[in-house]
C-alpha cells in the first residue's frame, strides 16, 4: 500500500496536478522563430551565381588535315597576335606546291610565247586561247596550293591567352577540329543561369549588379546583353551580361575569365498583385488542407494561422501570395512546423 502511494505521488508530479486533483503551475514552452515583414510584389531582389567569361574568344582549328609536328603553347599561356601556335606536317603540301608552281611557270611561259606567235600570225587564235586557259588553270592551282601550305601553320588571330588545349603533339588532326581555345582577357562578360521558374523576370525592367568574389562588397552596374528564351539542357535559361559601370577599371580590378561572381537582379515594379514571401513560411494545415502562414503578433509575442492563396514560384525559395496578407504583416519564416495556434514565441535575430 505504501509503494502504491509513492507511485501515485510521482505521477501527480509528472502530470503537473496536485494529489488533491488541482492543477499546479507549469512553464509554457516558448518556441524560437525567425520572422520577416512581408515584401510587396512590386519590389524584389534575386541573387544568382555567375561566372566571368571572355567576350572575344575563338576555338582555333586547321583548314588542312595531317599529323601535328609542333604544339607551341600550353593552357594558360599568353600569345601575341600572329604568333604560330601549332604546325601540321607540311611535307605533302609542299610537294604539291612545288609541282603546281612548276606547272604555273611553264604555262605562263607558254602563254606569253603563244601571244607573240599570235601577233606574228604564226599560230591560230584557238591555239592561243588553249594556252591561255592552261595558264589560268595552272595559276589557280598554284595559288590554292600556296594558301594550303600557309594553312599548315596555325596563327593567333588576336592577342590573348590559351584557356584550353584540345590536342597533343604528333596527333593527327582533321580540318575544323579544335586545337586550342584562345580568349581575349581584356573583353569580359558575365554569364549565369536563370531558373525556369523565374522566366517572367526577363520581361521586367530591372537593375543588374555584379560582385566579383575577389572584390567582396564592390558592386558594378551591368545590363542584360542577351538571353536564350529556352532551357537548352533543362538547367535553366542562359543569360549574358555586359559590365557597363565606368568604375570597372581593368587595371585596378584584376578579373579574368573563369572567376566566380554574384549577380543581383533588382526589380522595382514587378507586375502583378500580392506579396513575395520565402517558401519556408508556407505550410499546409493538416486538418483543413488549407495553405497557410503564421502571423506574428509583436505586442503579445504570439502567432496565429492565416489562410493564404499562392500563385507562382520565384526561383526555388520564394512564392507569390495573391490573397491573405497585408502590407504590415510579419510572418514566421523558420520554425513553422514546431508552433501551434496562439503559442508564445521568441524571435531569433538573423
Amino acid at each position: 500500500m505504501k509503494l502504491k502511494l509513492i507511485i501515485f505521488s510521482g505521477l501527480c508530479v509528472v502530470l503537473g496536478i496536485s494529489c488533491g486533483g488541482k492543477k499546479t503551475g507549469y512553464q509554457e514552452i516558448i518556441r524560437p522563430v525567425r520572422v520577416i515583414k512581408v515584401q510587396a510584389l512590386g519590389a524584389m531582389q534575386k541573387m544568382y551565381t555567375g561566372i566571368v567569361e571572355a567576350e572575344e574568344y575563338s576555338k582555333l582549328a586547321f583548314k588542312v588535315a595531317g599529323p601535328l609536328i609542333e604544339m607551341n603553347v600550353d593552357a594558360g599561356q599568353k600569345v601575341k597576335k600572329g604568333e604560330v601556335v601549332a604546325v601540321v606536317d607540311p611535307l605533302d603540301y609542299n610537294l604539291q606546291y612545288e609541282a603546281n608552281k612548276a606547272a604555273y611557270i611553264t604555262s605562263k611561259s607558254q602563254m606569253e610565247r603563244n601571244k607573240k606567235l599570235l601577233a606574228m600570225q604564226a599560230i591560230s587564235k584557238q591555239d592561243y586561247e588553249i594556252a591561255e586557259a592552261n595558264y589560268v588553270k595552272a595559276k589557280s592551282a598554284y595559288e590554292t596550293s600556296q594558301n594550303t601550305l600557309t594553312d599548315t601553320k596555325l596563327k593567333a588571330p588576336f592577342e590573348g591567352f590559351v584557356e584550353e588545349k584540345y590536342v597533343e603533339n604528333y596527333q593527327k588532326v582533321q580540318p575544323g577540329e579544335p586545337i586550342i581555345k584562345l580568349v581575349n582577357p581584356d573583353k569580359l562578360e558575365v554569364s549565369f543561369i536563370l531558373p525556369e521558374t523565374n522566366v517572367r523576370l526577363t520581361r521586367e525592367k530591372m537593375q543588374v549588379a555584379v560582385e566579383f568574389d575577389t572584390y567582396k562588397g564592390k558592386w558594378f552596374h551591368a545590363q542584360v546583353k542577351e538571353f536564350v528564351d529556352a532551357s537548352p539542357d533543362g538547367s535553366g535559361i542562359p543569360v549574358r551580361l555586359a559590365i557597363t559601370d565606368s568604375a570597372f577599371n581593368r587595371e585596378k580590378y584584376q578579373v579574368y575569365p573563369g572567376f566566380s561572381c554574384k549577380v543581383m537582379l533588382s526589380i522595382a515594379n514587378l507586375s502583378g498583385e500580392g506579396y513575395s514571401v520565402p517558401l519556408s513560411a508556407v505550410f499546409e494545415d493538416l486538418k483543413t488542407g488549407e495553405t497557410s502562414v503564421w502571423l506574428y503578433n509583436g505586442t503579445e509575442n504570439t502567432v496565429r494561422r492565416q489562410k493564404v492563396v499562392t500563385e507562382q514560384l520565384f526561383g526555388t525559395d520564394r512564392v507569390q501570395i495573391h490573397t491573405g496578407l497585408s502590407a504590415d504583416d510579419v510572418i514566421v519564416v523558420a520554425g513553422v512546423n514546431y508552433i501551434t495556434e496562439g503559442q508564445k514565441v521568441s524571435v531569433v535575430k538573423n
